[in-house]
């Protein structure tokens, strides 16, 4: 791999730490977060299955080597009784934190997750739609946000990990850094999505669209209340994670988002 010029190091310094405090705030809906000299350690205890929640970010060799870098994580979660997991960004790759965690066994998942952050400087001008979004409060266990969270989780309904999602979408339902977007056609619930909110920054997850009700613009609907909301709460940042070349990939550039960095967490896992 080419070395990061000194140049492009700096620049990526400049967002990557915040990035990396941003997405372990995102994930404290569910994990705890324990720092080391070399890496930030997620762990979720009452979710162990949960990969995302269950992984070590910004991984530094600092006066270390790499290979003990790479020997602690796994002796981490290893201990926690987990199959050892590690986002290497192009920091950690460029410290041969990468290579030695391959060396070690963990290899990087298959596929490309593209960082899209949102550059237009006003909010999405919206096509006619006949989806309508509305806010829904978070919940605190009287069901506030119950049909969110069946929205939420529309595409893992008859999996084998439908469990799973269903309650990572109950701990977002309850974090109340995450607005809540539900959007419905005719009455019903047709789509879901999230805003998190903090350290002056915002991400877009979760949106789902029912597959019945696909291709009618509510995804869009969707995204652009989201990201007009951020806006207007004087986000620096907007950002959202997708697969590169996908259809939503797509759906995002249309709406005023562009390329951000690709793999800039490459998850590594045994």
């Amino acid at each position: 791999m080419n070395a990061l010029s000194e140049e492009e190091g700096m620049e990526l310094t400049e967002w990557l730490d915040p990035l990396i405090e941003h997405e372990i705030a995102y994930v404290g809906m569910v994990a705890r977060c324990e720092r080391t000299l070399h890496a930030s350690y997620l762990f979720a205890p009452e979710l162990p299955q949960y990969r995302d929640a269950n992984r070590a970010l910004r991984l530094r060799a600092g006066d270390s080597s790499p290979d003990m870098v790479a020997r602690e994580v796994v002796e981490y979660y290893t201990a926690r009784g987990l199959r050892p997991a590690a986002d290497i960004d192009p920091i950690a790759e460029e410290q041969g934190i990468g290579a030695a965690l391959r060396a070690l066994g963990l290899a990087p998942v298959a596929g490309h997750r593209l960082l899209m952050r949102y550059t237009a400087g006003a909010a999405p001008v919206m096509r006619a739609s006949d989806a309508i979004v509305e806010v829904v409060p978070n919940e605190t266990g009287r069901g506030e946000a119950a049909e969110w969270i069946e929205t939420a989780v529309a595409d893992d309904i008859g999996w084998a990990d439908e469990a799973l999602w269903r309650a990572v979408a109950g701990y977002e339902a309850r974090y109340s850094a995450c607005r809540l977007y539900l959007a419905r056609l005719d009455g019903r619930s047709a789509g879901a999505c999230d805003l998190f909110e903090a350290a002056n920054w915002g991400r877009i997850d979760s949106v789902v669209t029912r597959p019945e009700l696909r291709r009618r613009g509510v995804a869009a609907m969707l995204v652009s209340r989201a990201v007009a909301d951020s806006l207007t709460s004087g986000n620096s940042e907007t950002y959202l994670f997708t697969e590169l070349g996908s259809d939503a990939e797509r759906l995002y550039r249309r709406l005023g988002f562009t390329a951000w960095h690709l793999d800039v967490f490459r998850q590594h896992r045994a």
